[in-house]
């Protein structure tokens, strides 16, 4: 949702030779992405100036060089970089990483079942 989310990406595509994206915000923008129908200057204004429980009386947005630009809207990983596997969930399951892991550590394709990816 942001450059400096943007850069890391990038740096972690550039030094690994796996790159797992996890969890439903890494791998479809999550709840961060429900702002992307939202012009970012109404959701900065809301967050910082209009909301119900904000308590800003000097109303200063912050407006920092230290603090990462704010992007247009929120990307998924894979929109940013290639990524080699996904693992969603609101975080995945244990079991999920630890499938995913082993496959991985013992040289196997990542397989996850049905049981491992649904969300009843």
């Amino acid at each position: 949702c942001n450059e400096e989310n943007v850069r890391v990406l990038r740096d972690f595509r550039k030094h690994c030779d796996i790159l797992i994206s996890v969890g439903d915000c890494a791998t479809m923008g999550g709840l961060p992405a429900m702002r992307n129908n939202i012009p970012l200057k109404e959701c900065v204004t809301e967050a910082y100036l209009n909301g119900p429980t904000v308590y800003n009386p000097k109303k200063i947005v912050p407006n920092d060089r230290e603090l990462p630009l704010l992007l247009d809207r929120v990307y998924p990983c894979h929109e940013v970089v290639k990524m080699d596997y996904h693992l969603p969930g609101c975080p995945p399951s244990a079991d999920t990483l630890w499938a995913a892991l082993t496959a991985l550590l013992s040289g196997k394709p990542v397989q996850l079942p049905y049981e491992l990816l649904k969300y009843d």
